[in-house]
């Protein structure tokens, strides 16, 4: 099943040796993702490389290609995952971004499943998902205070019984 997404460009400043980033899911498989990497360098780089991990999983590392005017960037094919990704440009001091994610990028991960209806915002900007816990979590709360006073006004008609009985003997 081969999903094909329109990307909404989102840029990340990262700083130091290193101007705007982005991450952009141009397919989504099941087991691939067809992903474009893109970095702005500010200064005078031999190659830029871009290495990604993902929890226990082998880092990998990406050359990035002149795409000229101080962008760098690849089109790879990876598994679907919220890699972490740190840029190294190579050749202007061995410079180093801070780690971003792909998601953090604007690479969106979300698949678009046949037969799963996504979750809708409501009238308050909660999803249809976290609107169900909510009434669940009201109705436990509400059964909880009803046990609650059950076993408290229980209590006290047992309670005056007990005088109740004490007294006539």
């Amino acid at each position: 099943m081969k999903l094909v997404y329109l990307a909404l460009v989102v840029a990340v400043e990262l700083g130091g040796a290193f101007g705007s980033a982005s991450a952009t899911v141009e397919s989504l498989e099941d087991t691939v993702m067809l992903v474009d990497i893109e970095v702005e360098v500010s200064v005078s780089a031999q190659s830029v490389v871009a290495h990604l991990t993902f929890d226990d999983d082998a880092p990998l590392a990406l050359p990035l290609l002149d795409r000229g005017g101080g962008v760098f960037g690849t089109r790879t094919e990876l598994e679907p995952k919220n890699y972490i990704v740190i840029f190294e440009a190579v050749g202007a001091g061995d410079a180093l971004s801070r780690p971003v994610s792909l998601v953090e990028l604007g690479a969106d991960l979300t698949p678009d499943v046949p037969g799963v209806t996504p979750a809708t915002e409501g009238d308050d900007g909660l999803s249809s998902v976290t609107l169900r816990f909510g009434w669940l979590a009201l109705a436990l709360g509400a059964a909880s205070l009803s046990v609650l006073a059950f076993w408290v006004l229980g209590g006290r008609g047992k309670s005056a019984d007990a005088d109740d009985s004490t007294e006539e003997e």
